[in-house]
């Protein structure tokens, strides 16, 4: 009788603990969630980079196999710079060549 009573007890204080630890301990269940939240996110800002990282490395090989077509699209249009005699029409922004 006295045992039943007693285990009863242990297993009263170790629901209490248990519960307390989930809701007041420094790492309590609004802090693991907010850790998942943010676990998430970061996965989420890694499948954007990781797609950003693909077209930069398309264009550093596209860059590798016509460096002088790079060069010059990039004094053209960044530079404002252009070869004698040559007339210039400006487009708007949307229609350049990407």
């Amino acid at each position: 009788m006295v045992v039943k009573r007693l285990a009863l007890g242990f297993l009263a204080l170790a629901v209490i603990n248990t519960v307390a630890n989930l809701f007041l301990s420094d790492l309590n269940l609004g802090k693991v969630l907010s850790l998942r939240h943010a676990i998430d996110r970061l996965e989420e800002l890694t499948y954007v980079e990781k797609g950003r990282n693909l077209r930069l490395k398309a264009l550093h090989s596209r860059i590798k196999r016509n460096p002088r077509f790079y060069k010059e699209k990039f004094v053209r249009e960044y530079l404002l710079m252009f070869r004698k005699g040559e007339k210039v029409i400006p487009l708007p922004r949307e229609m350049w060549y990407r």
